[in-house]
């Protein structure tokens, strides 16, 4: 053995560990573990991340999956008229709905359907894409006639069924269609009332909820009650509104207008009593007719309203001095220029009196007024009778009118704005205007709305009347009301005359501007009359108004006036409103029908002659049995803040007679009709 040499050595026999393969095989073992480790922390985490953190979301989607919520219109509450009668209702409807998934052969099923309902080629088609969807319910007709829904019942079509809903009815038909407006097929208020005061209305819906398996097949539903809408009652009378659109029509047709609109207001309270438009529609039937015919024109439409803006014009002068009603006027024979410009009146005057002027409606004669007022002091009484803005009235759409800023005026604008020109007002800011001469100088905002109550009748709110502003002190609205009387008795205004009556009011042929030249038309106009009676006790005022009315007479004495004394006369009868000539008709009973006289103004139940009214200042006059009219100027004699609630004489008053009183104080009058229960 040479030095040197080392001999093999096994490595059990050197003590230098473990093999090398048990310690891959423990490395590959950890390995593993550690893998295993990562994935339980991996699936431990992603089972928190879905039961704990996203947990509601699928919550939310499994139950999307499995339920079908279906909204069901709820019974949308009743609009009455003042006395509780109904304009519009709801009634129950059938609707059919399918469930796909039990709908054996889409095309036949369709096919009978539309057969049933008369649907056209394109509905038919939809409906069969309707009954393929992958869907737990779909609807195949809502709120159907009753016949045709009877008609498919029959046909006894596995996978199509019925559910009851509501939708609206108007049993007027027309009849305040533009006031009411009418609600769609969802139940929802498009327009008008129904539009306006749809929180209130419509109450809450109904919802079934469709349970379905894994299938998609329903298995089962739930439902919450619908909870019915509040009950609205209006100021409007149905009876005068049937007056108002039955005499509005006939005028349609005798002078082919284009259009016209009757607005009657109760004045010393704004209550809306009618408001008819032509042209109209049948809101059962909304969809049959051009959107246009749904604008409530009353409150949207703008024109220029022409000589019955006159009483805006005499009422400043008046109330500011300017003019005394006796006083000559140079009428320049009808002619008069302004700067590089003359205007001609519609006939030649040459002097009138403040009094013919307004009677026999003289634009110069206002002119020479309206210089004397000046453009700021003009623009105010404007502004107070209410143009230039909203009325404020409980409707939706309504216009401001068109008033320009004085800084904005021509040298034209004054005197043309004198006699009705360049200022566009809507019907009900003129009727109000009107109103506020008829009531003893008050403004008052106009109200549709009476009172909201829920479906127990229990009362929800009052709308009570809102005085805006004063606007002309009693000796102002009584020296008006005589020269606005004689427009009628011997004026422009004859044909407004109301037999037993004594009628207030003014004319008006307001000219159209010609869209084809810019300038006013020799054809086209707006032919008006605004006025109130009996003019002694206003109990109405009313605005009747054409446009665009043909034949050989066609101006607002002749086509307007006759339509107000027409309304005016029934709607007083209606009311029972005793003739100022009482025993002119009390003769006439011997040989009239009963009927012609209501029975508390006979002679049995004649009023007695109330004494002379005694006006203490700083002491409340005793008001009770006086007219609205009356009672109010007394009031305001004394410098007390008017509100009132009904409508006829006082029959209650507060503070009581013979109280110590102030300037600025409140007086509240209960006015009554004869026979109404107290």
């Amino acid at each position: 053995m040479s030095m040197g040499h080392t001999p093999f050595a096994h490595p059990a026999m050197t003590g230098a560990g473990p093999p090398r393969r048990e310690r891959a095989t423990e490395l590959r073992l950890m390995l593993l573990a550690l893998g295993v480790s990562l994935w339980a922390l991996v699936i431990g985490i992603r089972l928190v991340q879905l039961q704990v953190l996203t947990r509601e979301f699928f919550v939310t989607e499994g139950t999307r999956q499995s339920e079908r919520t279906i909204k069901l219109d709820p019974r949308r509450g009743p609009i009455l008229d003042r006395d509780g009668r109904a304009l519009a209702v709801s009634v129950d409807a059938e609707s059919l709905y399918a469930v796909p998934e039990n709908v054996d052969d889409p095309q036949a099923t369709a096919a009978a359907v539309a057969r049933a309902l008369g649907m056209s080629a394109g509905e038919r088609r939809e409906l069969v894409a309707q009954l393929q969807k992958d869907r737990a319910f779909v609807w195949v007709a809502r709120k159907v006639d009753p016949a045709a829904a009877q008609r498919v019942r029959d046909l006894q079509l596995d996978g199509v069924g019925f559910l009851t809903e509501h939708r609206r009815y108007y049993p007027q038909r027309e009849l305040a269609a533009h006031v009411l407006g009418w609600a769609g097929l969802d139940n929802t208020g498009m327009s008008g009332i129904e539009y306006a005061f749809e929180e209130q209305v419509a109450g809450r819906a109904a919802q079934v909820v469709v349970h379905t398996d894994a299938r998609r097949r329903p298995v089962g539903h739930t439902e919450r009650p619908s909870t019915d809408g509040h009950t609205i009652v209006l100021a409007l009378d149905e009876r005068i509104q049937h007056i108002a659109e039955r005499e509005l029509e006939r005028s349609m047709s005798e002078t082919q207008a284009a259009a016209g609109s009757v607005v009657v207001v109760e004045p010393f309270s704004g209550d809306v009593l009618a408001m008819a438009g032509r042209p109209t529609f049948n809101p059962n039937r909304y969809s049959k007719y051009s959107a246009s015919r749904w604008r409530n024109r009353m409150v949207s439409d703008v024109f220029e309203p022409g000589s019955i803006f006159k009483i805006v014009t005499a009422a400043a002068g008046i109330q500011e001095a300017v003019a005394d009603p006796d006083e000559i006027l140079d009428c320049g024979n009808g002619v008069i220029r302004i700067s590089s410009t003359i205007i001609h009146d519609h006939k030649p005057f040459d002097r009138l009196s403040f009094r013919q002027a307004v009677a026999r409606s003289s634009d110069i004669g206002m002119i020479r007024i309206g210089h004397r007022l000046g453009r700021e002091n003009f623009y105010r009484y404007v502004r107070a009778f209410g143009f230039g803005e909203p009325t404020g009235v409980d409707l939706p759409g309504e216009s401001a009118g068109l008033l320009k800023p004085t800084a904005r005026w021509s040298e034209l604008t004054l005197p043309s704005m004198s006699f009705g020109q360049e200022v566009g007002v809507t019907s009900l800011q003129m009727v109000m205007a009107a109103a506020a001469v008829a009531n003893g100088g008050y403004l008052m905002r106009p109200l549709v709305v009476k009172r909201i109550e829920d479906v127990d009748g229990a009362l929800v709110k009052e709308i009570k009347p809102v005085i805006v502003r004063r606007v002309l002190e009693p000796d102002t609205v009584d020296t008006l009301t005589g020269i606005l009387r004689q427009v009628v008795r011997e004026g422009t205004g004859r044909h407004a005359a109301v037999p037993g009556y004594v009628v207030a009011g003014k004319t008006g042929t307001g000219q159209k501007v010609d869209p084809a030249t810019g300038r006013y038309s020799a054809v086209d106009h707006v032919a008006s009359f605004v006025g109130f009676a009996p003019a002694s006790r206003p109990e109405l005022v009313i605005l009747a108004s054409l446009d665009t009315p043909r034949g050989a007479r066609n101006q607002g004495g002749d086509v307007a006036a006759p339509l107000f004394a027409r309304v005016a006369r029934n709607a007083l009868r209606t009311l029972a409103v005793p003739p100022d000539d009482a025993g002119r008709v009390l003769r006439a009973v011997a040989v009239a029908p009963e009927t012609l006289v209501p029975a508390a103004y006979r002679p049995s139940a004649a009023r007695k002659p109330l004494p002379p009214l005694t006006e203490t200042p700083g002491i409340m006059p005793d008001l009770e049995g006086r007219s609205a009219r009356e009672a109010a100027i007394a009031a305001a004699r004394q410098g007390l803040a008017v509100e009132l609630s009904g409508s006829g004489r006082v029959v209650a008053q507060v503070p009581a007679p013979g109280t110590v009183i102030e300037a600025g104080d409140t007086c509240r009058l209960t006015l009554q009709r004869p026979g109404e229960a107290r």
